[in-house]
């Protein structure tokens, strides 16, 4: 009898247990905070030094609401806004998706690239909803932008799990045919990619930019202690999330003048996938301010956490 009775006991205090650790992977999933970092880049123009990146990957269901914006601004506010793919999923009604991306186009100039998730639905009712929200989708595109007098180009390549990636295409097919008015530098151009899937670099050992900006791994949205991510996939194990530095294309072809290494960072993303649970991988939204150098990146105090 008492042995039964120690066996309800413990099974209770199981069952109690698996409830507060639900409830706080539930919590962490629904947190908010923006990082901000310090990116060293060795070919940054003198004129984008203090350029500032607000980047955000993955929303997938999630509500972005008036405390993103508020901390942004609180922050010093971006210069642009990069989106890393998976603006929705499966069942995410587009007004949701709507309503987040008019929050992030009042911080400044949106654009974006499509993950493997936005492909779960008609993607052209979605091309069609960020263009009324004045988002630009980069699909293996690049566009000019400019700083004061310098431009620099910003590219977007497709999903890849999906084989939907055309690397060469987003680095060398302007968006429209005034985008190709820049194209007559002698010397390759400061540029940043945006691509989905981190797998792209190692599918591609050369990627001619300077700064890559990915998602899609969610940092492995599960990290146990001592044994690392619960997702293993091929992303996963190879670039779980944080900065990498990948090779560069310094005097390879006619490229004579391009980095040592090409920078990449994979964030751990702002939403979930599956289910609404992260265990010792937070949310992250980046507020990324760029500088000339060749250092490793420096981060910054954390801004204070947003309540969900």
């Amino acid at each position: 009898m008492r042995f039964y009775l120690m066996l309800s006991i413990l099974a209770a205090a199981a069952a109690w247990l698996a409830v507060l650790l639900i409830r706080r992977m539930m919590a962490e999933a629904a947190s908010s905070r923006i990082e901000v970092e310090t990116v060293a880049l060795e070919r940054l123009p003198e004129a984008l030094d203090g350029y500032r990146i607000l980047y955000i990957s993955d929303i997938h269901r999630r509500i972005l609401n008036e405390e993103v914006l508020l901390q942004a601004r609180g922050e010093g506010g971006a210069d642009i806004v990069l989106i890393g793919g998976d603006m929705r999923e499966k069942g995410v009604p587009l007004d949701r998706v709507e309503d987040n991306m008019r929050l992030l186009a009042r911080i400044a100039p949106v654009y974006a690239v499509f993950g493997n998730h936005d492909y779960d639905e008609d993607i052209g009712s979605l091309a069609k909803l960020l263009e009324r929200c004045g988002v630009t989708v980069l699909v293996n595109r690049y566009v000019w932008l400019q700083v004061g007098a310098m431009p620099f180009k910003l590219a977007g390549v497709d999903d890849p799990r999906l084989g939907k990636d055309r690397l060469q295409a987003a680095l060398e097919t302007p968006l429209d045919a005034a985008g190709a008015e820049g194209d007559n530098r002698s010397d390759p151009p400061f540029t940043i990619m945006l691509a989905h899937d981190p797998i792209i670099a190692h599918r591609n050992p050369t990627i001619e930019a300077d700064l890559v900006l990915s998602g899609h791994t969610h940092g492995g949205q599960i990290i146990v202690p001592w044994i690392g991510p619960a997702m293993r996939t091929a992303s996963v194990r190879r670039f779980p999330s944080g900065w990498f530095d990948l090779a560069g294309w310094r005097g390879k072809g006619q490229d004579k003048n391009g980095p040592e290494r090409v920078r990449m960072l994979v964030s751990p993303g702002y939403g979930t996938s599956k289910a609404p649970i992260r265990w010792n991988c937070p949310p992250v939204i980046h507020l990324l301010s760029l500088t000339r150098g060749n250092q490793p990146c420096s981060k910054s105090i954390e801004a204070g956490s947003i309540k969900p």
